[in-house]
């Protein structure tokens, strides 16, 4: 877990090297859209993590069902970072400190959201998934029983 836990980090770091560089980018285009490009810069580098993360930190697969789901908890992230950023912003701090500061606490949100739900392994899923899911024959028991094999 502890590594999974840096291994997250240092993904965090990228994205917030990505969040950063889009906010400045949108922040110059758009100066009094501070929301907007607040949650563009955002959505930027919930694309990049959720790839980078699947890969490296989950070791898993890359599809738009987990993407989906990565979304899901990282909007619940999203909420709180924001609600922070726009509190630390109208008390007259810079927007970068301000995102800086709002940052760490949607990581805590999507690291533990990650693990338990968006990357889980096969063994975690619980039973209410193997009801929802069960298991089928494999495709060559099938074909075996197709022709009369046995």
């Amino acid at each position: 877990m502890i590594e999974r836990f840096i291994r997250y980090g240092i993904i965090g770091a990228s994205g917030v090297g990505v969040n950063l560089g889009v906010l400045a980018a949108l922040h110059h285009l758009w100066p009094h859209q501070a929301t907007v490009t607040y949650v563009l810069a955002v959505e930027a580098s919930i694309i990049t993590n959720y790839v980078l993360n699947a890969w490296f930190t989950f070791k898993a697969s890359v599809h738009l069902h987990g993407f989906l789901r990565y979304n899901l908890v990282s909007a619940g992230g999203l909420v709180v970072q924001t609600a922070i950023y726009r509190v630390v912003l109208g008390q007259g701090i810079n927007y970068i400190i301000a995102d800086l500061i709002a940052i760490p606490f949607g990581t805590v949100i999507g690291f533990v959201l990650s693990n338990v739900w968006v990357f889980r392994t096969r063994e975690a899923l619980s039973s209410h998934d193997s009801i929802e899911r069960p298991v089928t024959e494999s495709a060559s028991s099938a074909f075996r029983r197709s022709r009369g094999d046995r």
